[in-house]
């Protein structure tokens, strides 16, 4: 099978994520698409809300599509909770795709991700082996010039074989920290993420203040 691997935060999940996950899947024609919630022991993401929320709130999105389906009429999106079960320095993307790659041993895997995030991927934990390792598929954002930001980077040039640059082919503008921010100033985020997930945060009382 070709495993695409999309880690974020998603705090919380917004259509935005679903819609770079389906149109991956279709045209990079992956059989699968394994969403990671990263860990709250990383030390490099400032976290809104707790594991538990963000966990639930992308269970609840997935659940919503349950009619997509890969060519053997399995699920096409599923989650992993590797990270956040994993032990703190244990966290890094390199860990997570090696035991994607001890999972499923005889498929290609790809890791998902914006282009926004190539300026410091040089600065993950051991870049090296995951650079030189795996592949990539690099969805563009504006102001990030996937192309010119693999050119600059030395370690990323040299192994420019393993990152398929794609581009949604349209600009949805949903941010996890727009929606936040809305839920906090009294706003109304409705149709940026789906309705079960905004309402689990209403129920939950989830992002009205600063999370610490």
């Amino acid at each position: 099978m070709r495993i695409g691997i999309y880690g974020s935060s998603f705090d919380p999940i917004t259509y935005s994520h679903l819609f770079t996950a389906a149109t991956v899947a279709h045209r990079r024609r992956l059989d699968k698409v394994i969403f990671v919630p990263c860990s709250s022991k990383r030390h490099d993401k400032k976290l809104q809300t707790e594991d538990v929320h963000r966990l639930h709130m992308l269970k609840l999105a997935l659940a919503g599509s349950t009619h997509k389906t890969n060519q053997y009429g399995e699920p096409l999106f599923e989650i992993s909770t590797v990270e956040m079960d994993a032990l703190p320095g244990e966290t890094y993307t390199y860990d997570t795709m090696m035991h994607m790659k001890r999972k499923y041993p005889n498929d290609e895997l790809f890791f998902i991700m914006g282009s926004d995030l190539l300026e410091g991927l040089s600065n993950w934990g051991n870049a090296e082996k995951l650079v030189a390792g795996f592949n990539f598929i690099v969805m563009s954002r504006e102001g990030y010039p996937t192309a010119d930001l693999i050119a600059e980077d030395a370690l990323l040039r040299n192994h420019d074989e393993h990152f398929l640059i794609m581009s949604k082919g349209i600009n949805m503008g949903i941010s996890s920290t727009y929606i936040r921010d809305e839920i906090r100033k009294g706003g109304d985020p409705s149709f940026l993420l789906p309705d079960a997930c905004l309402q689990y945060i209403y129920e939950k009382g989830i992002y009205k203040e600063p999370y610490v």
